[in-house]
This record gives C-alpha cells, structure tokens and sequence, in this order.
C-alpha cells in the first residue's frame, strides 16, 4: 500500500504532465446489473477500467452542469439580436419584441 500511494505522489511531482491535481479517490458510477451501486476506489488501486468508467461519469456530470449555461447563452444571444440592451428584462426584450423571428 505504501509503495502504490508513493509512486501516486511521484506522478503528482510530474508537472509536465499535469498531474499536480490527482484526486486521491475516484468515483465510478453504477452499471446497471454488473455493478448496482456507485463505488469509491483509492487512485492507487483503481484499474485503466475504473479510470475510464470514472471520467465518463465526471463528463456526465459537466455536461448537465453546463445545460443551464447554454440555454442562458442563447438567450442572452436572442435578447440581444432583438435590441435588447443591459438595463431591459427578459420579460420586456420578448414581449415587446413577440413578433420577431431571430434567425441564427
């Protein structure tokens, strides 16, 4: 155990790399029946598999983080293309302007 956490804090030494952020556990989410519940493994022991299982499930998780981002996004955008200025609300930018079709 002690040699696999040193050779995880080698890599963490390895700058070029980028590994100075190396979580010390990851978490790999549940597979439907092979496996039902998510698992919590040390870096140290977890396998390429698990690393793979894990960062789809971190990906996972930004992209619905990032959901509400876009779609403020885009209406930032269209309030935008129909006139609106920083000092007008959603509400007035889209009913003043309900008849405006903004093509992107």
């Amino acid at each position: 155990m002690f040699f696999r956490k040193a050779a995880i804090n080698k890599l963490r030494q390895r700058t070029e790399w980028g590994m100075r952020d190396l979580p010390d556990t990851i978490r790999v989410p549940a597979l439907e029946s092979y496996r039902p519940h998510e698992v919590v493994i040390a870096l140290e022991d977890s396998t390429l598999d698990d690393l793979a299982f894990a960062m789809i499930g971190i990906e996972s998780q930004i992209a619905e983080m990032r959901r509400p981002l876009v779609g403020l996004r885009e209406l930032y955008e269209q309030a935008r293309k129909r006139g609106g200025v920083g000092s007008n609300t959603v509400s007035e930018v889209f009913l003043q302007n309900d008849s405006v079709e903004v093509i992107k």
